[in-house]
């Protein structure tokens, strides 16, 4: 008789970060604090960062002033006053190297109330980069984090900007640090083991105890825990060429415009949801999880067209029966829904019905379906740094408002961030600062729509935003916008006509290769042990003796909840 006995021990291991180039500071983000910390990286390529020898280093950007401050414990740092335009303030020349990433990070604060302070990188040609945003507040000090990847080598002026010019700056222990583009995949791949991946510890032995070395221990990963998927559209329910190239990759999809009202009600009272039933069908056969996307849109010229003049009282009427229709036939049949897309950069509703329109809809689709998450949608927060609309801060103060309100009370929220990318190079350390803002507010984050403009460095560069994002440990899932050309993505074409590969597609093709544990064999060492570090998910694990070939299979779930789990086998003879 075959005798297969497994035991799992989980054990529980608190591990320091182990990212000793840089690593991701939350509480800085997130802290207003009375002291603050010191210089990061000495200042990198900054002169002067501590301010020890005055202005040393310094030139003025503006007009106002300036003195030099010493706090009661003996700091020194620079207090910027008398501003009459957003723009003035210290600057600081320095010198960049192509390709190289930088760093940027600098304590500030203000002398009254709360203030945006972004730091900016004004190139020779006139050119501005915002490289991030802080809400800087009186009292206490806050960490302004961000940074800018360099397309050119040269000079760069590095300085401060708020939105209001009668505020003074507070600055101190400014910071630029470069990294090589090796350098800043080294750290992602590091913070990828250790917050994608856990160490399993297998321990084989007989049934009476007795080690059994050189135990071939087979591990196959027959599902991933992290959600990355990719924008499906109509064009699924009449090509089997497509169905067989997406169901083959992806376990994840949002519908592009399926689900939107424009496209299941467009005259008013004559829903029709056959397109999305049959793709919804198309993917429950094929086991592929669905974001809703979406109940609502902010965005006047979005509306069904019969829509966008209705009344207040028959717009309420109409956007309360959508939500109903919409939630309760697909209730239970979605991970997520996005309930009022795009309501940073538009007020349609709010117009309408009230400044308290889209919490209402956000209740609303919670009372019918509270098992289901309910996320904000929005574009710009992570793409571009000048768009004033959505920035992170925004977003933060959008969503925490949205949770307050009462009816919402409990409900399972997300943050949708679209990653609509344009066809210059990502700000990385922008996107990294980005991430580290709504992450502090404990609510998980996707990106739900990424792609990138048809560039000759398109595969490039969307795969420098993936890894960002799946490198950070705020982000449960991505959504890619892209798909062969015989569905009509002619913008970010992952297949051509004969769905071979292309570059883009190549670069999708790796990643989720790379981002799931390959089929491997290791054997037991002479005390029976075997460790090995697996991606997140579902696992088929065989185990054979060296001497009876006596083999049995059992399943193995690994989690982020285990960083470090033991599995003790006992296999043998009676």
């Amino acid at each position: 008789m075959k005798i297969f006995t497994l035991l799992v021990f989980c054990i529980f291991l608190s591990s320091g970060d182990s990212t000793s180039t840089f690593s991701y500071d939350h509480s800085a983000t997130a802290e207003c604090l009375k002291e603050l910390e010191r210089v990061q990286y000495k200042g990198g390529i900054v002169y002067n960062p501590e301010f020890n020898y005055g202005l040393e280093g310094w030139t003025e950007s503006g007009g106002g002033a300036k003195r030099e401050v010493r706090s009661k414990g003996g700091n020194k740092f620079i207090v910027l006053h008398d501003r009459t335009k957003s723009f003035d303030s210290l600057l600081h020349n320095v010198q960049l190297q192509k390709s190289n990433i930088y760093s940027f990070s600098a304590w500030v604060q203000t002398n009254k109330g709360t203030e945006t302070i972004a730091v900016v990188f004004r190139t020779p040609s006139g050119g501005e980069i915002i490289g991030g945003r802080i809400e800087a507040k009186h009292g206490c000090w806050s960490l302004l984090k961000g940074g800018m990847v360099a397309n050119f080598s040269g000079s760069v002026d590095v300085l401060l900007k708020t939105k209001h010019k009668a505020v003074d700056i507070w600055v101190d222990n400014v910071s630029l640090q470069p990294f090589t583009p090796q350098q800043w995949r080294s750290n992602q791949e590091k913070i990828i083991d250790k917050i994608r991946k856990s160490k399993v510890r297998f321990r084989v032995s007989t049934v009476n105890g007795t080690i059994v070395e050189g135990a071939e221990i087979s591990i196959n990963q027959v599902k991933s825990d992290f959600p990355f998927g990719c924008g499906m559209n109509y064009h699924i329910l009449t090509s089997q060429d497509y169905r067989d190239w997406f169901s083959s990759r992806f376990r994840f999809s949002s519908f592009t415009n399926e689900m939107k009202w424009y496209s299941t009600e467009k005259k008013p009272g004559e829903e029709n949801y056959t397109i999305p039933d049959a793709m919804m069908s198309f993917c429950r056969e094929n086991d592929i999880f669905v974001r809703g996307h979406n109940i609502l849109w902010d965005n006047p010229k979005m509306q069904p067209s019969w829509v966008k003049n209705l009344p207040s009282d028959e717009l309420l009427v109409a956007a309360i029966r959508r939500t109903n229709s919409v939630v309760s036939r697909y209730k239970g049949q979605l991970i997520c829904w996005d309930v009022m897309n795009e309501n940073l950069h538009f007020r349609f509703y709010e117009d309408k019905l009230g400044e308290n329109a889209s919490a209402i809809f956000y209740s609303l689709a919670y009372g019918l379906d509270s098992y289901t998450s309910m996320f904000m949608n929005e574009y710009n927060t992570i793409e571009l740094g000048k768009d004033a609309s959505s920035t992170p801060i925004k977003y933060k103060e959008k969503i925490q408002q949205l949770l307050s309100y009462p009816e919402v009370k409990g409900m399972l929220a997300g943050i949708g961030l679209q990653g609509h990318f344009n066809d210059e190079q990502p700000n990385i350390p922008y996107i990294r600062t980005a991430l580290d803002i709504l992450g502090t507010t404990g609510v998980p984050i996707w990106l739900t729509e990424v792609d990138v403009e048809k560039n000759p460095n398109q595969a490039e560069y969307l795969e420098e935003i993936l890894r960002e994002a799946y490198s950070h440990p705020a982000v449960e899932g991505i959504i890619i916008f892209g798909g062969p050309i015989v569905a009509g993505f002619s913008n970010m074409t992952l297949a051509d006509e004969n769905f071979m590969n292309t570059p883009t597609g190549d670069v999708v093709d790796q990643l989720i290769k790379e981002w799931r544990t390959e089929n491997q064999t290791a054997l037991a060492d002479n005390q029976g042990f075997c460790e090995i570090n697996l991606f997140h998910g579902d696992y088929k694990v065989t185990v054979k003796h060296p001497l009876t070939n006596i083999s049995s299979a059992f399943d193995l779930r690994v989690t982020k909840q285990i960083p470090r789990q033991s599995v003790n086998i006992q296999i043998g003879n009676i």
